[in-house]
């Protein structure tokens, strides 16, 4: 049951000073300035606004062995209804091997600003659930109660956690403004990590010390924590997230990393390693190397059926590849290490990334094809730092296969994919070939591209009040995964996005649904109300198929434009003109071709009765460097303007 709080004193008494900047940093306390300020003076369109953020974690020895205690306080300012969302708080929370990471306390209030009076609802912890995230991670979620607009949310909470790898992140930027963020660790001698700073120049603030007014004691030897204090002010929004692999990779934080342990005898163990000992590491996993040895050896059974001396290596891989995508069907879980042994895989026909494409590796050396396991970082985890040789750097794996001695990157994972098309996920920097012999990487790319051909007619008949509309799709490459995978699972919405609201008996027919190394087809035909003002008739000539807004939203960029892939889209629109009517104005012709993009729209008049409206644009590269952005987000309002431009018919 939710309990609120009136509390009499006046604000003003509370006030803690004039700058509104000067916000109070302690649980519980508030200034007449927070609920004051409607809207945040840096940011006039910010929902919500972080007015602290402050971390904190130690190292605690309780005659055992050490733990992670990390303590968080946080307070929020609920501007408008879409800042809401904001009260929805999730905790993260580590789990392995049956250990799990122990959330010790959770703290929150809600405070409300009504008639001079504040009104304070404590947060109920029992309202709190928890939600598996993946094999490894959990969320602790509850929403704070009485949250309206000009809110002002406080949330605390400690983790205590016995895996000391897991020294926890902090992310100094959000989705939406924040005027302090301060992250604090205090480290004992025997734990030696490294941090990676990353999204800006240098802190706003930074001490280093030794506490000399506390001592601490482990096996005999007396010791002082080094502090580190790091602090960030005045962090705008981080919101373009269009055409980025991950937010983790351009956001405001800092990473940590165990690099080394220490005993009280002077012994030192190193954590942080070599590119060359991480690949003999993974080799010795009996989740990765043995589980590689086992397939192998489980193939060898298997690969006879295929002739694979009889047949030319190439027709043998896809073969092969075939093979596991039409067999085993992925979990949807990307990881780097098996989930279960061979033999379970064989018997249940399922299994995570590492599953399918380490048993894809084994089946092609059993048939005679040089592969190896590739480590990578799906999209959403984030690039690797070549710098930094650590494991959890990685997140999923694919297959580096030297096919009449040309390497080809393979995934088994989603049969919608052709042989040697790589799943949209997998495509993200560099991946380590897992090669005892030598390091080296291989890069995940899109270089199949995508293209997606549009072919229309267009026939207006305004006696009738009517517009007939065929229109055919022809895609290839990503834009034929993505067409497949909709009209498979989720039909309806497709069919609204290409017809919109407007319901039909006829149905999308499709062509080469299972030919995937076939172009995808998908057509229609449908009767439509006219578009007419007076004496004139207003056409779409794409039909809206074309980009109907520009993606790209800020003045300036700080990271590049990821494309993934390069991709075509081309119109062909014939529209046949009404006996009595007439092209009122021809559009202007449009050509464009440099390195970047090409572009192209064109109107042509086939006597008086049709005309032919083609466009085309093309994306030339994976990814677009950041002094490309101004001319990318240009080239994208061209786009918009001109391949939504209206054809106007007027009746003589």
């Amino acid at each position: 049951m939710k309990k609120s709080i009136i509390l009499g004193l006046l604000l003003t008494y509370l006030a803690f000073g004039s700058n509104a900047q000067n916000f109070p940093h302690e649980f519980g306390k508030y200034c007449q300035e927070e609920f004051d300020m409607k809207r945040y003076p840096k940011d006039p369109a910010a929902e919500a606004v972080v007015i602290y953020d402050i971390g904190k974690s130690r190292f605690l020895y309780d005659y055992r062995s050490f733990s992670l205690i990390f303590e968080r306080r946080m307070k929020i300012k609920i501007l408008n209804k879409a800042g809401l969302k904001w009260a929805q708080i999730a905790i993260p929370y580590y789990e392995e091997n049956s250990a799990f990471e122990e959330i010790e306390t959770i703290q929150g209030n809600t405070y409300n600003l009504e008639n001079g009076a504040l009104r304070r609802t404590p947060l109920d912890p029992k309202n709190a659930f928890t939600e598996k995230i993946n094999e490894h991670w959990y969320e602790r979620k509850f929403a704070m109660p009485d949250v309206k607009e000009g809110s002002i949310i406080e949330i605390a909470y400690t983790i205590k956690s016995p895996y000391l790898f897991n020294l926890r992140s902090w992310e100094f930027q959000w989705k939406i403004p924040v005027i302090y963020s301060e992250y604090t660790t205090r480290m004992t001698p025997f734990y030696n990590y490294i941090y990676v700073f990353q999204g800006a120049p240098k802190f706003d603030g930074f001490k280093s010390y030794a506490d000399r007014s506390t001592t601490e004691r482990f096996d005999g030897v007396d010791y002082n924590d080094m502090v580190y204090e790091f602090v960030m002010k005045d962090l705008p929004a981080f919101r373009d997230e269009s055409f980025i692999s991950s937010i983790n990779d351009y956001i405001v934080k800092i990473d940590f990393q165990l690099a080394s342990i220490a005993t009280t005898a002077g012994a030192q163990k190193n954590i942080m390693t070599t590119w060359d000992k991480l690949v003999k590491d993974m080799l010795n996993e009996d989740s990765f190397g043995k589980y590689l040895r086992n397939s192998q050896d489980k193939a060898k059974t298997i690969v006879p059926e295929f002739n694979a001396g009889l047949m030319p290596q190439m027709e043998t891989a896809k073969k092969i590849n075939l093979f596991v995508k039409s067999n085993y069907s992925w979990n949807g879980r990307n990881d780097k290490f098996a989930s279960k042994s061979i033999k379970e895989f064989f018997l249940s026909k399922t299994g995570n990334a590492a599953d399918i494409n380490l048993f894809l590796t084994g089946m092609l050396n059993a048939a005679g094809i040089e592969s190896y396991p590739v480590l990578i970082s799906t999209r959403g985890h984030g690039k690797i730092k070549l710098d930094y040789p650590f494991q959890h750097f990685f997140n999923s794996v694919v297959t580096l296969a030297y096919i009449d001695n040309q390497p080809i990157l393979l995934d088994a994972t989603d049969p919608l994919c052709d042989f040697g098309e790589l799943p949209v996920r997998c495509i993200n920097d560099k991946g380590l070939v897992v090669n005892k012999k030598k390091t080296e990487w291989a890069t995940p790319s899109g270089a199949s591209g995508s293209s997606t051909l549009h072919n229309i007619t267009i026939i207006p008949m305004p006696d009738k009040d009517t517009t007939y509309q065929r229109h055919r799709i022809i895609s290839t490459g990503y834009d034929a995964i993505n067409y497949r995978s909709q009209f498979s699972s989720s039909y309806s919405d497709l069919k609204t996005k290409i017809l919109g609201n407007f319901t039909s008996s006829d149905s999308l027919r499709q062509k080469n649904l299972l030919q995937i190394g076939k172009p995808f087809e998908l057509s229609y035909n449908v009767g439509m109300t006219l578009d007419q003002i007076e004496d004139k008739i207003i056409v779409t000539p794409f039909l809206n198929a074309s980009i109907t807004e520009n993606p790209l939203k800020q003045d300036s960029r700080s990271y590049p434009v990821d494309m993934v892939y390069s991709n075509t889209n081309q119109f062909s629109s014939t529209i046949i003109i009404p006996k009595g009517y007439k092209l009122l104005s021809k559009p202007e012709d449009v050509t464009v071709d440099n390195p970047m993009v090409n572009i192209a729209y064109k109107v042509e008049q086939q006597g008086d009765a049709s005309l032919r409206v083609s466009g085309r644009y093309t994306f030339k590269k994976d990814s677009y460097p950041i002094y490309e952005y101004s001319d990318i987000k240009f080239y994208y309002k061209m786009i918009v303007d001109k391949f939504n431009q209206k054809i106007i018919l007027q009746k003589i």
